[in-house]
């Protein structure tokens, strides 16, 4: 699943492209992939994209938005000709021509450019809303993790409230928008702190150290173009991958040698989400 760094080099890359553009058509070939009268897009240019948490927003000059949601194997391709893309890969190659049978909607732009929404899973979607409708829709995210409210006091009073492990509170969204489990598991190994750790028993030092590296590992993915990890679901709307997966510290990285002192990384399941960590480096219990 596309996590914050991966939507916010989405958002900068389309917003490049296509800030001004008018929409002449739109396709849309799978109905649940879209929600709303699809008709209220056409003839609007976009105005600017925004993004809270994995979320990313395409306001229209007629003061709508289309919220795009990636869940698992969304992606948003763009293509300013008719040349060969990148796309979802089918059994017999990864490089193929879109629309493919991935592709779920269309979207056509004055200057001849499209944008392609392709989904494996037909999980994620795109929804029309007024600015009133989308604040009520997104009212129970907790803070992106970009804003300045992202802070260590911020942080560990949400730690404060609940003894699950660590691990798990990063990963709601209700509390912090954007953490996915890539990030987690680095942010957690760069903290030293075991990922099963009870969140009410980390001190406000502990907090500081997961908010400095959260924020530094982000920042340092979207300059990287973002995460392509094993399954290659998600490529940057030029249809390439990014290359932050290259610095992962321990994600995907179980029984290999951990950066820090060699032992091999372990990998456990917390709440249905594999989760990476060196015991030798992430003590548990932790040590009070």
């Amino acid at each position: 699943m596309p996590e914050l760094p991966e939507v916010e080099v989405i958002r900068l890359f389309l917003a490049d492209k296509l800030v001004g553009q008018k929409v002449v058509n739109i396709t849309v070939l799978t109905a649940k992939s879209f929600y709303g009268n699809h008709r209220q897009v056409i003839g609007q240019s976009i105005t600017k994209l925004t993004r809270v948490g994995k979320q990313l927003s395409l306001h229209l000059s007629n003061r709508k938005i289309l919220l795009v949601h990636l869940k698992m194997t969304g992606q948003l391709i763009y293509s300013s000709t008719d040349r060969t893309v990148l796309g979802h890969p089918t059994k017999d190659m990864f490089i193929q021509d879109l629309p493919n049978k991935s592709t779920r909607i269309i979207i056509s732009f004055s200057d001849g450019s499209r944008l392609f929404f392709n989904d494996q899973r037909k999980f994620g979607w795109l929804r029309l809303f007024t600015s009133k409708e989308l604040s009520k829709f997104q009212s129970g995210l907790g803070v992106d993790i970009f804003d300045p409210c992202f802070t260590p006091k911020y942080l560990f009073s949400q730690l404060q409230k609940t003894s699950r492990p660590v691990k798990v509170i990063l990963l709601d969204q209700a509390r912090f928008a954007g953490i996915g489990n890539i990030y987690a598991n680095d942010a957690l190994f760069l903290s030293r702190l075991h990922p099963q750790t009870p969140s009410n028993l980390l001190t406000f030092s502990d907090a500081k150290n997961i908010v400095r590296h959260l924020v530094a590992i982000m920042q340092q993915s979207v300059l990287a173009g973002g995460s392509t990890a094993k399954d290659k679901k998600y490529l940057k709307p030029d249809g390439l991958t990014g290359s932050n997966q290259f610095r992962f510290q321990v994600y995907q990285r179980a029984g290999e040698p951990c950066l820090a002192c060699s032992r091999p990384i372990q990998r456990i399941t917390l709440q249905g989400r594999g989760t990476f960590f060196c015991p030798f480096c992430q003590k548990y219990p932790p040590q009070i």
